[in-house]
């Protein structure tokens, strides 16, 4: 009977350590994924095993907290970029603006208050009566009226070389070739 006692005391003490083992280990390894390693400490110690697999199928804290950190840089980063770009690309537009009207002075146009220019996007591409296109550094540009093609022609914006097209005509035809435009701009 001693020595089932023994035996029966030999067994609990195996299981205690073999317990102890596992809590330790699930306490240390707990503790390097960035979790209570008291918690796991107890939960190792009476789940054994299962312990061990939860928490080694579990996300690690301490990377999730990195990967957070790099993200939060890395969108710091972009918005900074996005902002430096916003304010080139305002600049650059100023620029253009500035140009664009130096550009219609010299060219002795306004091309910010031309009906024709402004409401192109509202009119159809196929031009109607009285409605030309005319082609500019290898541009399609259009429709607009007769008036404003002589207006182009006379400060130079365009030449009796410049293509042009109406409704009703085969082709693009050089603007010297056509007498209704041509006629007054002789």
């Amino acid at each position: 009977m001693i020595a089932m006692m023994l035996a029966s005391s030999g067994d609990a003490i195996v299981q205690i350590v073999f317990a102890l083992a596992f809590g330790i280990a699930c306490a240390l390894i707990a503790n390097n994924r960035g979790r209570s390693s008291v918690a796991w400490f107890f939960i190792g110690f009476f789940f054994s095993c299962l312990a061990l697999i939860i928490l080694l199928c579990i996300t690690d804290l301490k990377q999730e907290e990195q990967r957070d950190r790099r993200h939060q840089q890395e969108t710091r980063r972009l918005r900074e970029q996005i902002a430096k770009e916003r304010q080139v690309a305002d600049s650059r537009h100023a620029e253009v603006g500035r140009r664009l009207v130096a550009h219609d002075q010299v060219l002795g146009v306004d091309t910010a208050n031309v009906p024709e220019l402004t409401s192109t996007a509202s009119k159809s591409l196929s031009g109607g009566a009285g409605q030309w296109f005319y082609a500019l550094d290898g541009q399609r540009l259009g429709p607009v009226s007769q008036e404003t093609i002589a207006h182009l022609l006379k400060a130079g914006a365009i030449d009796r070389e410049s293509l042009v097209w109406q409704q009703g005509m085969a082709g693009w035809t050089p603007l010297g070739d056509v007498p209704e435009l041509s006629g007054g701009a002789a």
